[in-house]
């Protein structure tokens, strides 16, 4: 079972772009803002459910959920062949039983559904995770299998495992953009402070 679920992100250039629309992941463009092989992007998006959205839903278990998405440009090698833009995703959840923040990180694209419409990331769920952008400024996050999520810890240690401590109707978020500062605990030290684009 994998250990690792999703993430992406957005960055401001001094110049020029060194890439455009030729970077070969337009849902990856549009999930950041705009592409840079010269530096990482990043991305925040967030929601509080309401506890009218949750007496609907009894048995979802996630009240607060956020994603940060980093990108990063990826060289070749050898030099003389093409590189590539990756992605990665860390997720933060609050669940109404537990008093701990919970989290995840995943690597996404790879796929031929990641140019367009979406993203396939690999996660701890055996069935994986599904991103597709709704409009500008909302993303919907599919985790139909569940997740294994971690239990809080330092960044960049391993923390203890928490099987699956999804609701049966925990398979679908759909989060709103928000400013990077609200993801910042979920980047590591040396990407801080994260540097935001206008979304296109």
């Amino acid at each position: 079972m994998f250990r690792r679920l999703l993430l992406a992100g957005a960055t401001v250039a001094l110049t020029a772009p060194a890439v455009a629309a030729g970077s070969g992941n337009p849902f990856l463009e549009r999930l950041v803002g705009g592409l840079d092989r010269r530096e990482k992007s990043f991305a925040c998006f967030s929601r509080q459910y309401d506890d009218a959205h949750l007496a609907a839903h009894p048995e979802q278990k996630v009240a607060y959920m956020k994603m940060l998405v980093k990108a990063y440009y990826n060289e070749a090698f050898p030099p003389s062949a093409p590189g590539s833009y990756a992605y990665q995703v860390s997720l933060a959840f609050r669940l109404k039983d537990r008093p701990e923040t919970l989290t995840q990180v995943a690597e996404c694209g790879g796929r031929k559904d990641s140019r367009i419409r979406g993203a396939y990331c690999a996660g701890p769920g055996d069935k994986g995770a599904h991103l597709t952008l709704d409009g500008k400024d909302a993303i919907v996050i599919a985790i139909r299998g569940g997740a294994d999520l971690w239990a809080p810890g330092p960044i960049d240690q391993r923390h203890d495992t928490v099987k699956n401590p999804f609701g049966s109707d925990d398979k679908a978020f759909r989060l709103m953009r928000a400013g990077l500062k609200e993801c910042e605990d979920l980047a590591f030290d040396a990407d801080k402070p994260l540097r935001a684009r206008e979304p296109r």
